[in-house]
């Protein structure tokens, strides 16, 4: 893998060649010019990144923590459950600070409301429409314990689409995966959506307001947050119990984004940093300060990997995004995987069949709702009259 480094071109070099000097030329520059470690800022002006890969990733650590969870029936049976998160709560962090640092980016290239709430509202709502769908029209029946003339009359079926768009997670289904290790629970992993809503709501207030503007503001909440997180490391109490304790870890993951884009010309991307913080991570694991750490390491890391190049994967995913799909669908297809199989499914054969079957549908529901939901997501972008954005230097990032 090559570090994408987008390191500075030599203009003395380039002067010489057109002039037409001699290979000595070159070797000269080359000893002067030494490669150096992408900064932040060089990796986001670089539309071939690999944030949709790091994305993917994360998607895809998700579906493995719920194979363990799942078919073990224990948050304690997945992995990195040691430490303050799960590996699925890990990767769902990295969610969050990629989307404050690529909504603050979005942003600055388009400070336009109406286009922003538009394009929020793009991005999320028509693929988890059609996903609510499929489980309730199409998986719903063979999930379910009721005959299927009774499942189809049942309100709830019919709904749960709209429902889904209104209360993400607590949308119900009757009857649904009542002989797994969590009979009841249609898509769990939407609980997260209704977090995300909020923290683009928060970022809309405090923009029009100038607040998250100002890089003191910034720092100071999320210093603030990190302060409340150390607290909620306790385990018990208001800090730590959901929403707060949600809304606490999740904003502070989003800050971090934020703060990382605010400060992007000066932050270095080295992979050398990124071993040292996990280190420390696991170093302070079980004190106060391990859910900072972890949160903040697997934060730099996930910004590390994003400025990675990696042959065919980053051209890949940066022309199909497939992680939010993966994130929707897996758990009931898991679900369905699990009940249909039995409890005595080894956890690597049930995770196996389940990545194969999710694939299909986030690769559909890519091509065929996502997309071009996104499309004309960048047509309304194109259309917003602002001079502002034509102020601000760089090209458009990866979707958001």
């Amino acid at each position: 893998m090559s570090m994408n480094a987008h390191p500075l071109g030599c203009q003395w070099h380039q002067e010489a060649a057109a002039r037409g000097h001699s290979e000595r030329s070159t070797a000269e520059c080359r000893v002067e010019v030494q490669p150096r470690s992408p900064r932040l800022s060089d990796v986001l002006a670089d539309t071939n990144n690999s944030f949709n890969a790091v994305r993917l990733l994360a998607a895809f650590s998700v579906v493995v923590s719920h194979s363990f969870l799942l078919v073990i029936g224990q948050t304690a049976a997945e992995p990195l459950s040691s430490t303050p998160y799960t590996l699925g709560q890990h990767a769902v962090n990295v969610f969050f600070v990629l989307s404050g640092l690529m909504l603050s980016r979005s942003f600055a290239l388009q400070p336009n409301w109406k286009t922003f709430a538009l394009a929020r509202a793009l991005r999320i709502f028509p693929g988890l429409f059609i996903c609510a769908a499929v489980v309730a029209w199409m998986l719903g029946p063979f999930g379910t314990q009721l005959r299927l003339a009774e499942y189809f009359h049942d309100g709830h079926t019919l709904t749960y689409p709209f429902a889904t768009l209104m209360i993400f997670d607590r949308a119900e289904l009757h009857d649904m995966f009542l002989s797994g290790t969590h009979p009841g629970e249609i898509n769990e992993p939407l609980w997260t959506i209704k977090y995300e809503v909020f923290a683009y709501i928060v970022f809309a207030v405090g923009m029009s307001l100038g607040l998250l503007e100002r890089r003191h503001v910034l720092v100071i909440g999320c210093l603030l947050l990190a302060v409340g997180l150390t607290f909620a490391s306790f385990g018990s109490g208001f800090l730590s119990n959901p929403p707060v304790g949600s809304f606490i870890r999740f904003g502070f993951c989003f800050a971090l984004g934020m703060v990382a884009y605010k400060f992007r010309a000066i932050i270095t991307l080295r992979w050398s940093v990124a071993g040292g913080l996990l280190a420390l991570a696991f170093l302070v694991n079980g004190t106060p300060a391990g859910n900072v750490a972890f949160a903040v390491s697997f934060a730099y890391a996930a910004l590390v990997l994003g400025s990675t190049r990696i042959p065919r994967v980053t051209q890949f995913t940066s022309r199909t995004d497939l992680s939010f799909g993966l994130y929707i669908y897996a758990w009931p297809i898991q679900q369905l995987v699990l009940v249909s199989a039995g409890p005595a499914i080894p956890v690597w054969v049930h995770l196996t069949i389940s990545l194969v079957i999710t694939l299909l549908f986030a690769t559909l529901s890519w091509r065929l709702v996502e997309k071009p939901a996104l499309s004309l997501k960048s047509r309304l972008k194109r259309s917003a009259d602002n001079p502002a954005s034509n102020r601000v230097p760089g090209s458009v990032p990866n979707r958001v």
